[in-house]
């Protein structure tokens, strides 16, 4: 067994040692929550589970060439216990540039029991999401992250999503010029 002082020993020797290449590179690192958040994992303590944790990570990489793959799904997930709604981890890690990717999907509900389901059928509002990636004008990747079964498969499912949340990016657009 560890305990998450171990965890995060662990992490900032890791951090330390990777980020300096990355930099040099020009490769950047983007910090995905745990999926699904919660404090532990088969007894392995969890690091990045809360607002406070990815903030927490984040400050020890101290670089521009590290930030978030912030994932709408597991955020959800985790609801009130993630410590802040996906909207605004958007929009505290959007307006410092520390915003790689975000993964664009819905749950039915937080834990304990949830199910992934399309963007436009879930627990969540993501227009909220939408809205606050146009206010921190983001200009990084938005994809869709996992599949769910649809009629017509895959592409179906794809062209749905895609048409959805290019709905949702002109209505916030329209929104944030008018």
């Amino acid at each position: 067994e560890y305990s998450r002082d171990e965890i995060w020993a662990n992490f900032t020797h890791f951090v330390k040692e990777v980020v300096p290449v990355a930099e040099e590179a020009g490769i950047i690192i983007g910090f995905h929550p745990d999926d699904t958040p919660g404090p532990s994992l088969f007894g392995v303590p969890r690091i990045f589970s809360t607002f406070d944790d990815c903030k927490k990570a984040l400050k020890i990489a101290n670089s521009p060439n590290v930030g978030m793959c912030l994932c709408c799904g597991t955020w959800a997930e985790g609801g009130a216990a993630m410590g802040i709604d996906p909207a605004g981890a958007i929009r505290y890690f959007g307006s410092q540039k520390q915003i790689y990717e975000i993964h664009y999907r819905n749950v039915s509900s937080p834990l304990p029991h949830f199910h992934e389901t399309y963007v436009d059928d879930g627990y969540y509002d993501m227009y909220k999401v939408m809205k606050a990636l146009v206010d921190v004008k983001y200009d990084g990747i938005v994809h869709l992250d996992h599949f769910i079964p649809m009629v017509g498969g895959n592409r179906a499912y794809e062209a749905f999503n895609m048409g959805y949340m290019r709905a949702m990016r002109q209505r916030a657009q329209a929104e944030y010029t008018a």
